[in-house]
């Protein structure tokens, strides 16, 4: 069940942000050797947050309470997130920017979102990985996901400017598709939620 951090990994890199663009650019230029130092230090990076992140939330466990909160707001986030994108209206126009290699390692190293994002994660992972603070359980799971990375890089590296295009071109169907996808993880997590 592990390598669900596959999926998890390839997601989670899916969307155009600054180390998929940062990306592009090294590999526009052909300097391979800054990409594989890239390519390295985002899968290390992406390693640590998701080890301490679902680390954390299998600590948290052993505080029924605490962990029955951050449940609950998981579920409100992951819910709210969905019906926004399912139900937004406005058709909004992204604006590519042309990425710089400081900024792209500066998300990498400095990644606000990556902490919510694994707790939230490992909210509703956990009922079927049961970590329960086993490094040795979440070393696999890990793994998995930093493959699930780096395909979400090779990605981007091949289909690149084709796939911003595309972004750019059906956000608000893209937009649709994931909000509905959250709403139905939402509800799939209810009944666990409630017990």
């Amino acid at each position: 069940m592990s390598s669900i951090g596959i999926l998890i990994g390839f997601y989670g890199y899916l969307f155009p942000g600054n180390i998929n663009l940062m990306v592009v650019d090294i590999y526009t230029t052909k300097d391979h050797k800054l990409l594989w130092l890239m390519l390295l230090l985002i899968v290390l990076f992406e390693s640590i947050y998701c080890t301490a992140s679902l680390y954390f939330l299998s600590t948290l466990q052993a505080s029924p309470k605490l962990y029955k909160v951050i449940e609950i707001v998981c579920f409100i986030m992951v819910l709210s997130m969905g019906l926004w994108m399912f139900f937004e209206r406005k058709k909004e126009s992204v604006s590519s920017q042309k990425n710089t290699i400081y900024r792209g390692v500066f998300s990498m190293i400095i990644h606000p979102q990556q902490i919510p994002f694994w707790i939230i994660a490992g909210v509703f992972i956990s009922p079927f990985l049961r970590f329960n603070m086993d490094i040795g359980k979440l070393l696999p799971f890990v793994a998995f996901n930093a493959i699930g990375t780096l395909l979400a890089m090779f990605f981007y590296m091949i289909f690149g400017n084709k796939l911003l295009s595309y972004f750019k071109l059906n956000i608000a169907q893209i937009n649709k598709a994931m909000g509905g996808l959250y709403v139905l993880l939402a509800l799939y997590q209810l009944p666990m939620l409630v017990k």
